[in-house]
């Protein structure tokens, strides 16, 4: 049995993977102060209730910069610098242990499934925007561990909000759940609309199927920023499909559609042709491709 760990803003989603399928999956709350405590605590009373005589090993989808299992950052989680081997092995010493950035273990997990392509990236909207790179079936990692880090594009200049990275602009900043609702407190007063005072992105996005006008407004705003990141993204790696995932996605194909005809009008004629379509696996691809990570070496 493998465990494949994906870390998020809010839950740490773990699924025990068995023959490329998960076959049990649970949720932790993400806790900073305890973050790897928490999971280490978990895997062993799971490994312990259902009498598990061994594990190959546990792989990690780490929101954030991480190389050769060392993370240095995790931004949306507020930790630095943590040897991931040294904190795992105080419980597991014997037990392989790898990690990737999440969006890079996203897009594998998508590529095990779907196993249809060899060359794609999947684009991740959540809590923040993240993207990986899976180029004749590998990961593109990346010199500093910051390949695909798209969410920190600077495509977004004319608001130039503020992000955790430090920069302003960024994709993130108007494209993740909280840059969704941002883009619409911003504008809230220039278009009529539904949304009460306090909404959510799926909110704006209920409401855009509805022709909101506000919603509707920020829901084409997304789609020409997404879209002009996968333009600039195909004339770089030029891979068959991109793969739009993450809680975000759930808007299904009114986000697809916006992100598509904007697309149409942002890219090379060469790669006018290549798809963009709505993840398969949903909240299950980190899991399985943070497990895949081990399966591979």
């Amino acid at each position: 049995m493998i465990f494949g760990i994906d870390i998020g803003g809010t839950t740490v989603k773990i699924g025990a993977v068995e023959n490329g399928c998960i076959i049990d999956k649970y949720e932790i709350p993400t806790c900073k102060d305890t973050l790897f405590l928490d999971i280490c605590t978990f895997l062993r009373k799971y490994i312990k209730e259902k009498e598990i005589p061994e594990i190959e090993g546990i792989g990690f989808g780490i929101p954030g910069n991480v190389i050769k299992n060392y993370i240095y950052n995790m931004p949306n989680i507020g930790l630095k610098n943590i040897d991931l081997n040294q904190e795992i092995k105080k419980y597991f010493p014997n037990v392989e242990i790898a990690a990737q950035n999440d969006a890079n273990v996203a897009a594998l997990g998508e590529m095990l499934y779907n196993k249809e392509y060899q060359n794609a990236c999947m684009i991740t909207l959540g809590t923040g925007v993240g993207c990986g790179i899976v180029l004749d079936g590998k990961v593109l990692e990346g010199c500093h561990g910051d390949a695909g880090e798209v969410g920190h594009m600077g495509i977004a200049t004319e608001y130039n909000f503020s992000c955790t990275c430090g920069l302003k602009g960024c994709l993130e900043t108007v494209a993740s759940a909280t840059g969704i609702v941002r883009l619409a407190k911003y504008h809230y007063n220039e278009y009529p609309t539904q949304l009460k005072e306090t909404f959510t992105a799926k909110d704006v996005f209920d409401l855009a199927r509805k022709n909101d006008p506000l919603c509707s407004f920020v829901l084409d705003k997304v789609g020409f920023y997404i879209a002009k990141c996968i333009a600039m993204l195909a004339v770089t790696v030029d891979v068959d499909v991109y793969y739009i995932g993450g809680g975000v996605s759930k808007a299904g194909d009114i986000l697809i559609q916006a992100i598509e005809k904007h697309y149409q009008n942002l890219s090379h004629y060469a790669v006018k042709n290549v798809k963009i379509e709505a993840a398969k696996l949903l909240n299950d691809a980190g899991m399985l491709g943070a497990a895949g990570l081990i399966q591979r070496d």
